[in-house]
């Protein structure tokens, strides 16, 4: 037997067993056992009788000699003699047993010896037992699962021993019962101690063992149990967010490195993995005297507890960037330096219990919300008031230190948080009435004093200003009339002007500013100053306009406006050298590191605590912070530019979201831990910029080191999106492209709006979706599922069109004007017209819409003229790869294939003429009638001589074209007629029971060699060579990543991979596509006229780039390779078929619902990869070959039966399900109908399919609202089961247990209550099954006269019906189905006949 993971042959050298001594009382002696197993030792007391009751069992189960147990006496027992001589008898007696029992100690002497305490094979079969008994209860519970190191000690070294799990022969010791538990358990306590274990040697503290098999575990506790007698911690911190070491930490490297040393390269490169999953640590009462480097791979702790430990000062936690509660008590901290430099986001702070005597080093922590200083040594108020003024302090704690003995202390120190001093909590004590009057008083009286010093100094400089105010005015004058006129700037005002600002308003490029010039109006000598430029002014009237003026409320109506397009941008490079001067001055210390200016955006700003207004700014990047700055009138200093003033900073490190609008029309920021005033919507009026801009973030963000990027890009991609292309395919459109968006403005009403251009309709759109998806602040807040999208207007590209003018302006209604009024800035952007008129079924209605450039506007007419053009050629819109969707310029575009291009015909539209010069006098020449005419010139026309040059098949507007006449088709050797026949067969042959997207039914509608044709030019991978298309068929497939979805997919068998195909949008994980581009009409590919150059197109998943022929947005989503594959799993009776390769991303069920179809796929199957296996060996002969490929199935037909699982040559695994997942099925089938013993053949098993069953928004023929069950029809019930199809059985690569059971039974209904069925001529899939709700007892009430002659009998009422509604693919399922349950029925009903009703 070994003990303590050590199996020695030599029984007495390492194993003995002594008395060592007895004690003697007045009633019975006790016996003193030492037990030694190696170096382990114990002891045990027992009295005689103790081995009496162990000599009886002993005897029973292991047939021992009876005699072999020194006798009792009765008398004389007392004696120190007969002690002796019974002691030596006892000892002899244990060592016999022992010895002879050795290969398999019994369970009671094990017990008499307390080998469940001290010994390894005892204590892990004790803990067997208890979890056998208590897991399920230990595994539900959100306590930790609490052990000893002993215990895991004990667990690893069995572990290592090569014995069965279960030698006992107990079953509920088999140490399995620990193994399953220990894989999911996910919380784990180990409590050591620095003492000896009972009566024994053992020190847990030296104790090692492991934790590599906790797959699961979220939390690890510890205590007294040091990090280095801790294995496999590399292991489980994949899965860890949260851990608790204490007492046994002396630097926490010990844990985060785990012991190793060389973790860094030379050039500071992290050589290891972070603990990317970690939110809380806790390695308080340790002997930390540093906080040292190695916490940097632990970048995303937010509650961070390092009390009771022995450190001076913080380092490095400006690693943890997510840091928001800090705990730092009873250490030995006498001061900090700049704290908010380290860790600036924090917002509980525990520094109690150091010797803190000034909290100077706090005053920046702008978050701080909760600071506890108790028991330090603050002795002065002054040194307390740097933290009451933060913004966000709520609690403040500063019992325990010599400043509470202060005079009127608490009054004092609320005096210093002023306005702030109901919010905030001294001492846990919100401040009484009295204090709160007291505090007025000495804030009133503290203000006084100040407004004496500030007049005072003014009654001191007032001499010298009025000697030098005379010269200053004269000379201040003469610079106005020497001033030359110069022209005007790229902005202008509307009305008269009655002052300008004073030199003074101007700020210089190292000012400060705020968000407010109140105090600047407010001050006489800016008044005098200005009233002395306005008299200077009147000298000039008439020769040169005033650039700008003070504005009051009153002249909100008018504000001054400035173009976007007049603004320099960041390939100014002497603007931004002045924005980086303005910003960060111009005069750095020698060796200092300058923050540099990297893009500038000119756009406006929306602030979610102010949906309603729109700022015009200008966002500064820098490498460490985004600027906000607010435009307002004035100069700046730089030419053409307003003045500026700082409105916002966001730190990059702080920032916690990014969201990309729909084709870069916008940017949105969120701040971490600042709520609804920290988030930003940058409004772009160029989505060239916005782009730029947001690449220019996600660069700074990569560059500064800052973690991952949270970002959201919502370019093409989105839930609006989504909604828009639901709506269109509910009304039979093709769609799948936002081709423009962009924020405007509706003329008349000053509504803003966001404007959507998909491939079938205008779309303008509420700014409620500027803030979907939610910012992160309001997730719990609110519980909102589902967005919901206001639509203000929307109208179809292909209606005609009319009245198209530029530059309109509309009046604005009273309402508008109020509106408008209120919510002006002091400045706006210039804003450029469009009116179009959309002659729709119910009239003509209008379109009036404010751009804020004419690049966006005319971009907007760009994308609409090609969009008409495409629906009037019948052909569909693709996702291309050069351009592919969004507003860019044609500028931006490569035009080096440009004279390739063929000559357009005469009635296609010229884009050049819709482009809108930024001119003033040109752009009054164009009239709104040549534009119209223009742009309506031939975008409806027909297109007879293009349609018929190339075949194309279309369906539901979604157009794939088949080999124009110019195009060079490849040659195809392997198409023989009969395979042609056969593919054309299958692709045509659809039988699904779901409704077909409107897309793929053109890939229904080819032949057998189109379909060949499409798939070498659009499907199969480049660089493979003789790959070949076998088989085709029609399957939903659900992949592994999206275990709800179900993909309604073409799947095709080629000679080298399965290629699942379908509408679904796929990017490419080698070259991500540019969904901020779009399609142009002079960079269309072949699709468009059939002679123009082809483009590449990335739409692989292998990342295989391929030389795509065809518009077309049907695209294979995966790939999976034969060489990828490793098992097929095939479902219970042949209904679905899981193809499973080496990880999560090679994994997807084919639930063909059809064992035939089933049957089919998997000859097809193994015959391709006999082809795939043997295509290099070129000596056989086909006869070898297929004699190799039939001797290695030979068994196949027994699979299914048996539960085999073989071997194909290709040594690819095809398992079968067995009779064990049968009896699983009809387990959880008995369980859930609580059937007794005598009852159970009830569930007999008579048939088992896959099917869809209606939910309660289904309606008649409609298929669109089910779900995918399986269904069970036993002798008397029908019984519905949810079934994961994807996870189990689970794969080699998984890790762990799934969260959803394989199946789970959500309804029976019996077979007797069952009235009637209803069949449809119209949808052969479906069946309603007709119930009456009525109960198995039925209650009579015998008081009632049923036979009276009266009319008022009730009598008894009929129950109410239920309908259920299902959906069965195969129609032999249906008629064994419809068979079974007509023989069932009439089995339960004595001879009756079911009714079956044809609708």
């Amino acid at each position: 037997m070994a003990h303590f993971g050590k199996d020695v042959d030599n029984f007495s050298a390492t194993r003995t067993i002594r008395i060592v001594g007895a004690e003697t009382n007045e009633k019975f002696t006790t016996y003193i056992i030492e037990v030694a197993v190696g170096h382990y030792v114990w002891r045990v007391k027992h009295r005689y009788n103790d081995f009496h009751d162990l000599h009886d069992q002993l005897v029973y189960s292991c047939k021992v000699d009876k005699c072999l147990l020194p006798p009792k006496k009765m008398f004389g027992n007392q004696s120190e003699s007969f002690i002796k001589k019974r002691q030596a008898d006892l000892e002899a007696y244990l060592q016999t047993m022992l010895y002879y029992l050795a290969h398999k100690v019994p369970s009671a002497l094990a017990i008499f010896l307390q080998f469940d305490k001290y010994e390894i094979h005892g204590i892990t079969q004790c803990m067997a037992e208890e979890l056998y008994n208590r897991g399920d209860i230990l595994l539900q519970s959100r306590d930790p699962y609490l052990v000893t190191p002993l215990q895991m000690y004990s667990l690893t070294e069995r572990l290592k021993l090569p014995e069965p799990t279960c030698e006992s022969g107990d079953v509920k010791k088999d140490i399995g019962h620990i193994l399953d538990f220990i894989t999911r358990v996910k919380c784990l306590k180990v409590a050591g101690s620095r003492e000896r274990v009972g009566t024994s040697n053992i020190d847990m503290t030296q104790l090692k063992f492991d934790l590599s098999l906790f797959k699961s575990l979220q939390c690890l506790e510890t205590e007294c149990c040091h990090v280095s007698n801790i294995l496999g911690i590399e292991t489980i911190k994949e899965t860890l967010e949260k851990v608790s070491i204490q007492q046994g930490l002396t630097y926490i490297r010990d844990l985060v490195l785990n012991g190793l040393k060389q973790w860094k390269a030379e050039d500071g490169t992290v050589l290891v993995t972070h603990w990317d999953n970690l939110v809380e640590a806790d390695f308080s009462r340790n002997s930390l005297r540093e906080i040292d480097d190695s916490v940097q791979l632990i970048p995303r702790v937010e509650v961070l507890d390092l009390s009771h430990n022995r450190l001076s000062g913080v380092q490095h936690l400006n690693w943890l960037s997510q840091l928001t509660q800090l705990d730092l008590s009873n250490n030995e901290i006498k001061e900090f330096d700049s704290l908010h430099t380290k860790i600036g986001n924090l917002k509980i702070l525990n520094l109690s219990g150091n010797k803190l005597e000034s909290l100077k080093g706090l005053s920046k922590l702008y978050s701080l919300e909760t600071l506890d200083v108790r028991n330090n040594k603050l002795s002065q108020v002054t040194e307390v008031q740097y933290v009451c003024c933060l913004p966000c302090i709520e609690n403040l704690y500063l019992q325990g230190n010599p400043v509470n003995h202060v005079l009127d202390y608490r009054t004092k120190i609320l005096e210093q948080c002023g306005d702030r001093v109901l919010e905030v909590r001294l001492d846990d004590m919100k401040p009484t009435q009295k204090e709160l009057d007291t505090v007025a008083v000495l804030q009133a009286i503290r203000k006084s004093k100040e407004n004496k010093v500030k007049i005072g100094t003014n009654r001191k400089l007032s001499a010298s200003e009025l000697q030098s105010s005379g010269s200053r005015q004269s000379s201040l004058s003469g610079t106005e009339e020497k001033l030359p006129a110069t022209p005007e700037l790229g902005w202008s005002t509307h009305g008269s002007f009655n002052a300008t600002p004073s030199v003074s308003d101007v700020d210089s490029p190292n000012s400060s500013r705020t968000g407010s010039d109140a105090s600047q109006v407010k001050d006489p000598s800016r008044h005098s100053s200005r009233s002395s430029l306005s008299g200077s002014e009147g000298n000039h009237t008439g020769e040169q306009r005033p650039r700008y003026r003070t504005l009051s409320q009153d002249d909100f109506s008018n504000p001054p406006t400035i173009a976007i397009s007049s603004l320099p941008t960041q390939q100014d490079q002497e603007f931004m050298a002045w924005i980086q001067q303005r910003l960060f001055g111009k005069d750095a210390e020698p060796g200092a590191i300058v923050e540099q200016v990297l893009n500038v955006l000119w756009c406006g700003v929306i602030q979610f605590t102010r949906q309603e207004s729109l700022v015009p700014c200008c966002a500064v990047l820098s490498q460490r912070r985004i600027f906000i700055l607010r435009l307002k009138p004035g100069e700046s200093g730089y030419p053409d530019v307003p003045d500026i003033e700082t409105f916002y900073i966001l730190p990059l490190c702080n920032v916690q979201e990014i969201v990309i609008g729909p084709c870069y029309s916008y940017i949105r920021l969120e701040e971490s831990f600042v709520g609804a005033s920290g988030t930003f919507v940058l409004i772009v009026a160029d989505s060239d910029d916005g782009k730029s801009f947001s690449d220019s973030i996600t660069s700074a963000y990569s560059d500064g080191d800052l973690g991952p990027l949270n970002l959201l890009n919502c370019s093409q991609n989105s839930d609006l999106a989504s909604h828009i292309f639901s709506l269109e395919d509910l009304e039979g459109l093709c769609t799948g492209r936002i081709a423009y968006g962009m924020y405007i403005t509706i003329a008349g009403v000053e509504q803003p709006s966001l404007l959507i251009l998909s491939e079938n309709k205008v779309y303008l759109v509420h700014i409620d979706c500027l803030f979907w998806p939610r910012p992160s602040f309001l997730s719990v807040l609110e519980d909102i599922k589902n967005p919901n999208f206001t639509f203000l207007q929307h109208h179809s590209i292909t209606a005609k069109m009319s009245d198209i003018k530029l530059n309109v302006k509309l009046k604005l209604s009273s309402r508008s004007k109020k509106t408008s009024a209120m919510d002006t800035a002091p400045i706006q952007f210039e804003k450029y017209g469009l009116s179009i008129i959309f002659h729709e079924l119910v009239g003509p209605v209008g379109l009036h819409l404010y751009f804020y450039s004419t690049k966006a506007r005319d971009g907007f007419l760009d994308r609409l003229t090609n969009l008409r053009a495409e629906h009037a050629h019948r052909l569909s819109p693709t996702i291309r790869e050069e351009p592919e969707g969004g507003n860019e310029s044609s500028d931006s575009l490569d035009n080096t294939s440009s004279t390739q291009l063929a000559v357009p015909s005469q009635k296609e539209p010229q884009n050049d003429a819709l482009v809108e010069k930024e001119d003033d006098s040109l752009r009054e020449e164009i009239t709104p009638d040549a534009v119209e005419q223009e742009f309506l010139a031939g975008t409806m026309a027909e297109t007879e001589e293009q349609s018929c040059k190339s075949r194309a098949a279309t369906v539901s507007g979604v157009t794939l074209k088949v080999s124009p006449a110019k195009e060079e088709v490849p040659e195809i050797d392997y198409l023989t007629d009969e395979l042609c026949e056969q593919l054309t067969k299958t692709i045509q042959k659809y039988s699904l029971a779901k409704k077909m997207p409107s897309k793929l039914k053109a890939l229904r509608n080819m032949t057998g060699k189109e379909l060949v044709q499409y798939f070498h030019s659009d499907i199969a991978m480049i660089g493979v060579d003789y790959e070949q298309l076998h088989f085709v068929l029609w399957s939903v497939v659900i992949p592994y990543d999206r275990p709800h979805s179900e993909i309604i997919s073409c799947v095709m068998l080629s000679t080298k991979a399965v290629y699942f195909v379908s509408n679904q949008l796929v990017k490419s994980p080698m070259k991500e596509r540019q969904s901020w581009m779009t399609h142009t009409r002079h960079k269309s590919d072949s699709i468009v006229l059939g002679q123009q150059p082809v483009q590449m197109d990335h739409h692989h998943t292998s990342g295989i780039i391929h030389n795509s022929q065809r518009g077309t947005i049907i695209r294979p989503y995966h790939i999976l390779k034969y060489s990828d594959l490793h098992q097929v799993n095939v479902g219970l009776f042949d209904q679905c078929v899981r193809l499973t390769g080496h990880d999560r991303h090679t994994v997807n069920t084919l639930v063909t619902r059809d064992s035939a179809v089933t049957e089919k796929f998997l000859n097809q199957l193994t015959t391709m990869l006999s082809i795939f296996t043997s295509s290099p060996m070129l000596d056989k002969s086909s006869s070898d070959l297929e004699q190799d490929f039939y001797r290695a199935f030979e068994r196949r037909t027994k699979t299914v039966v048996d539960g085999m699982e073989y071997v194909h040559p290709s040594k690819v695994q095809f398992i079968y399900p067995g009779e064990d997942v049968m009896s699983d099925l009809l387990y959880i089938i008995t369980e859930h109908l609580k059937l007794p013993v005598t009852a159970k053949r009830k569930a007999d098993i008579l048939m088992y399919w896959i099917g869809y069953l209606a939910t309660e928004e289904h309606h008649a023929g409609s298929v669109d609202h089910v779900e995918s069950r399986s269904m069970v029809l036993t002798n008397q019930y029908l019984c519905f089961i949810l079934e994961d199809v994807i996870n189990y059985p689970i794969p080699d690569f998984a890790r762990g247990l799934p969260n959803s059971p394989r199946y789970k039974v959500t309804n029976t209904m019996k077979i007797s209550h069952l009235k009637r069925v209803l069949m449809f001529k119209d949808n052969e899939h479906k069946l309603s099954l007709i119930f009456s709700d009525e109960p198995d007892e039925i209650n009579v009430d015998t008081s009632s006269d049923h036979f009276s002659l009266e009319n008022n009998s009730n009598g008894r009422l009929s129950p109410p019906e239920i309908e259920t509604t299902i959906l069965v693919q195969s129609p032999r399922d249906i008629n064994k189905f419809m068979l079974l349950l007509k023989n069932q029925w009439r089995e339960v009903q004595d001879g009756e006949e079911l009714e079956v009703h044809l609708l």
